[in-house]
C-alpha cells in the first residue's frame, strides 16, 4: 500500500523540484531517521508480546495467535495512519490483507 502513496502529484514534482530538496540533500533520509524508525519498531514489538503475555496469561497457549492477529492489526493501522493520499488499489490491498487473514483462522482453526 505504501509502494502507491505519494505526497504531491507527479505534474507538481516535476514543475518544483524544490519540493524534494531535502532529500536531494540526503537529510531525510539519514542515520537517525533509520534508527527512530528502528526503535518505533521494537516498541511496538514489545508492547504486543509483553501486552499479550500479560494480558492472556491464563490462556498462554494462545499468546502466539494473540499477538499475531495484534500485530496485524496494529501494522494495517500504522499502514492507514501513514498514508498521505488514498489509491483505490490501497483500500482494496487493507481491506484483502484482513479477510484472508481472518479467513485463515477460520479454516486453520480446526
Amino acid at each position: 500500500s505504501l509502494v502507491l502513496d505519494e505526497d504531491v502529484s507527479e505534474t507538481n514534482a516535476l514543475k518544483f523540484p524544490e519540493l524534494y530538496r531535502e532529500l536531494q540533500k540526503r537529510r531525510y533520509l539519514s542515520i537517525k531517521t533509520f534508527l527512530v524508525w528502528v526503535w518505533k519498531a521494537v516498541y511496538q514489538g514489545s508492547v504486543i508480546m509483553l501486552g499479550g503475555m500479560l494480558l492472556f496469561e491464563q490462556r498462554f497457549v494462545h499468546v502466539v495467535g494473540i499477538t499475531f492477529t495484534a500485530l496485524i492489526l496494529t501494522e494495517l493501522i500504522m499502514v492507514a495512519v501513514e498514508v498521505k493520499r488514498w489509491h483505490p488499489l490501497m483500500l482494496l490491498a487493507q481491506v484483502l490483507t484482513l479477510f484472508i487473514y481472518l479467513a485463515s483462522i477460520v479454516a486453520l482453526s480446526s
